[in-house]
């Protein structure tokens, strides 16, 4: 499996390669522009043909985008899911331009904010259709949650029940959170519980649309609907729990990437990658 972490882009797009190559990193993770604000990527062709060419040269991949987190499908105001339709699409716009140098994009399914959930479903079923509607090559990866709040995605059986309402369209798939997991009451500590989290991926959603995990460790406790990631192995999920699913058949050929806060609190660093290779039982460069 590639081990890799979520990058900055300072700098320029292509800055991200050399980030994740000095972390060890054998794929990533990045934002095409200001999670946090409604702005649309801006890139250059030369930074597009440099960041494909680099992360080709540098052997990283498969490697991956996360939309905006403004973005809000199952929001009951017009305006907030027609500029998270358009934020949608837009980014996935920018992930076909990048191809095969981007694998997918990561989008969060949304918060019902006080809707019955049928109702919230419904209007990520209707976003999520006027956005696969443009035709887009990429995959669109729905990333599960810790559940708190209204905000859906934290069961997998409700994503694959989006998925089943939008034909099961091959281009969605899943990304798999392993805090916002353990948050929303899957005990991913023990092998029963990795099995149960994985046997209700393949029944609802199918293993074969799981593209990516993020690696977190969780600063909360088992089903406490929160979201708060840890550096590997200092969570509540210990470096036991990352063992069994690393080592898991199942996962052996997923995509992981960190998203933890780092030791120096500055995001991924060497040390979670070293981490996540050791407890998946892969020796240090050096011995190989």
């Amino acid at each position: 499996m590639p081990i890799g972490a979520h990058v900055s882009t300072t700098g320029g797009l292509s800055s991200s390669v050399g980030r994740a190559q000095a972390l060890g990193a054998e794929c990533l993770q990045l934002f095409l522009c200001t999670p946090q604000r409604w702005q649309a990527p801006r890139h250059t062709d030369q930074e597009i043909e440099a960041f494909g060419r680099l992360a080709g040269e540098a052997g990283l991949g498969p490697n991956f985008a996360h939309a905006a987190y403004l973005i809000n499908l199952a929001s009951d105001n017009p305006h907030i899911r027609d500029r998270s339709v358009e934020s949608l699409a837009t980014c996935l716009e920018w992930v076909d331009r990048l191809g095969p140098a981007l694998d997918g994009l990561v989008v969060h399914v949304g918060s019902g904010k006080g809707q019955p959930i049928d109702e919230a479903e419904s209007l990520v079923v209707a976003g999520l259709e006027a956005v696969l509607r443009h035709g887009f090559r990429s995959r669109l990866l729905l990333e599960n949650s810790a559940g708190s709040g209204d905000t859906l995605g934290a069961r997998f059986e409700q994503i694959g029940r989006l998925i089943d309402r939008l034909d099961r369209d091959a281009r969605l798939g899943l990304c798999l959170d392993t805090a916002h997991t353990f948050a929303s009451g899957y005990d991913v500590r023990t092998d029963q519980g990795v099995c149960e989290a994985l046997d209700e991926i393949e029944r609802t959603i199918g293993l074969d649309r799981l593209r990516l995990i993020h690696a977190n460790d969780s600063k909360v406790g088992l089903g406490s609907a929160v979201d708060r990631h840890e550096n590997i192995g200092q969570g509540l999920i210990g470096e036991d729990g990352f063992a069994k699913m690393l080592q898991h058949p199942a996962l052996s050929s997923v995509a992981w990437v960190l998203e933890v806060p780092g030791y120096d609190n500055k995001g991924a660093d060497v040390q979670n990658v070293q981490t996540l290779k050791r407890l998946a039982g892969r020796a240090p460069a050096g011995d190989q």
